[in-house]
């Protein structure tokens, strides 16, 4: 998992997500919850072609690769946007842009479902107080604040004010918008399992790698199989540009194909960077091992 970084201009960002429609698409909803339409099971009460229209910009941030997980999604599948805060909890923000990632369909629909995970001793993030009396232009007042304009700060609830209740709300899985995954996240292989295993950076992260664990199935069987073959891609050329000699043709070709490793474009990004910090003497590894093929 690595960092991601939301652009914030219109277009790349779909019309949907900033201006009159973020604006009226939030008076709609408050208006639904006012009149007792999100009251009911399931989820015909959304609307999930808007949020629909966010995922090839998401997509793209991610350069094609699940939030969570780092594996490429587009390849095969197309991805889904997943809700960070579950909109049966967090209502006011099912069309919030800011509380969209892209994600693969066994982190979202697998793991993460419609979980939320934080620290119980922290301030639950809250929304409006919507009562059944509340006129519309009440609720006109509440739709310009009520989320983030990703594109006029000034059009809708501040970033920073978003940002500030995600900090206090101490939200124990990341989210790779607002959290940095690599302060948190550290991997260890295990040789003769041909798996690599997500693990806390530091003792206290250790609440962080088991919501991790069970919100988006960072250490699954899967993962850890598939991880553990990039390790071993890995490991060769970090071997080999040790012993190369500075500045000839094969050392730059060597270190070349480490640099694209550590960039967000490839798979497991955040377990390459980690491993770049680590001396190359304490990093596992057989000379004499090969690498089992992946069953499905």
């Amino acid at each position: 998992m690595i960092s991601l970084t939301r652009v914030r201009t219109g277009p790349p960002v779909h019309s949907n997500f900033f201006g009159d429609k973020r604006f009226n698409r939030n008076l709609k909803l408050l208006k639904e919850k006012r009149d007792g339409k999100l009251d009911a099971d399931g989820e015909k009460k959304w609307d999930s072609g808007f949020w629909k229209e966010s995922k090839e910009q998401l997509l793209a941030e991610s350069q094609g690769k699940c939030a969570y997980c780092e594996t490429p999604t587009t390849v095969v599948v197309y991805g889904d946007v997943e809700h960070f805060r579950p909109k049966s909890k967090y209502w006011w923000l099912a069309y919030s842009y800011e509380n969209y990632l892209p994600s693969c369909s066994i982190c979202n629909q697998k793991y993460k479902k419609d979980f939320f995970d934080s620290d119980p001793a922290a301030p639950a993030m809250l929304g409006p107080e919507i009562l059944k009396g509340m006129t519309d232009a009440e609720l006109t007042a509440l739709a310009a604040t009520l989320t983030v304009d990703p594109v006029d700060d000034a059009g809708g609830m501040p970033l920073q004010t978003f940002r500030d209740l995600h900090k206090a709300e101490k939200a124990l899985i990341l989210n790779p918008y607002y959290d940095n995954p690599e302060e948190f996240l550290a991997y260890q292989p295990i040789l003769p399992n041909q798996e690599i295993l997500v693990v806390p950076l530091k003792p206290e992260d250790k609440p962080i790698v088991k919501a991790c664990e069970k919100l988006y199935g960072v250490n699954r069987k899967e993962l850890k199989k598939h991880s553990f073959q990039w390790y071993a891609n890995y490991m060769p050329f970090r071997h080999t540009l040790s012993a190369l000699v500075p500045g000839t043709p094969v050392w730059q070709m060597n270190k070349n194909r480490l640099d694209e490793m550590t960039e967000g474009f490839s798979p497991y990004t955040g377990m390459v960077r980690y491993l770049d910090t680590v001396d190359l003497k304490d990093l596992a590894w057989d000379f004499s091992i090969k690498v089992k093929p992946l069953i499905p």
